[in-house]
């Protein structure tokens, strides 16, 4: 299936309630799509929103879809808090190993039609990250946010500051990590706020974050929407 990206801004609308965003993506032309989380496997997916023909989306946070996982599914999906968040500690005891089973990372937020993975939402705050997320690799970090959707059983109240380490060009550079998070009960959208990049000589790897701020997303985050389309 031949990939057509198609890059679609917008700055996001949101309602009075924290955990419900709605907006229009200019130029969508795919029909109507359902937004979907796909943590729980393809067989089990959980639906978020709906893309409409004309382009106007709504995105709800405000279920929890744990409460309706089987034992079994909690025990495969759920896992501990630290595995939650893209960036980590590089000390084991900031996170310890006998931390409760609490998070799930909600991973990429999916646009589902005709039975169909057919794209991807990405949002950012700079569209340059949106290459960025797909292959860090090879294309530049920026300093800007993204957000990921994460799952969390019971409510967390996190402030830490730690440090980590990235590879680079034969040596260890130094990564500081922060969290500053109220998490509630649910789906969380979590802000990854990449204060400083590391910068790279491009044909070893591209520049990476070596200052990441984990926050939530607040009131009236300044999100662009992105979307890339399967088809």
């Amino acid at each position: 299936m031949k990939t057509l990206l198609t890059l679609l801004l917008l700055f996001t609308l949101i309602t009075t309630q924290a955990q419900k965003f709605s907006g229009k993506i200019e130029e969508h032309d795919k029909g109507e799509m359902d937004i979907v989380l796909t943590m729980f496997g393809f067989d089990k997916l959980v639906k978020i929103g709906t893309l409409n023909a004309s382009g106007d989306f709504e995105i709800d946070l405000s279920a929890n879809p744990a409460e309706n996982l089987s034992k079994e599914d909690y025990d495969t999906f759920i896992s501990r808090l630290s595995y939650g968040f893209q960036y980590g500690c590089g000390n084991p005891d900031d996170f310890p190993e006998g931390e409760p089973k609490i998070a799930c990372d909600a991973g990429f937020i999916a646009l589902w039609a005709n039975d169909t993975w057919s794209g991807t939402l990405f949002p950012v705050t700079d569209e340059k990250l949106r290459l960025w997320m797909e292959d860090d690799g090879y294309n530049d970090a920026v300093e800007s946010s993204f957000y990921k959707i994460l799952l969390v059983t019971e409510d967390v109240d996190l402030q830490k500051k730690c440090n980590n380490f990235d590879y680079y060009n034969d040596q260890d550079v130094e990564m500081e990590v922060e969290f500053d998070l109220k998490l509630k009960k649910g789906l969380n959208l979590v802000e990854y706020q990449l204060e400083s990049v590391y910068e790279t000589d491009p044909n070893i790897r591209a520049a990476f974050p070596i200052k990441v701020k984990m926050t939530n997303a607040g009131e009236q985050p300044q999100i662009i929407w992105m979307a890339k389309y399967f088809w």
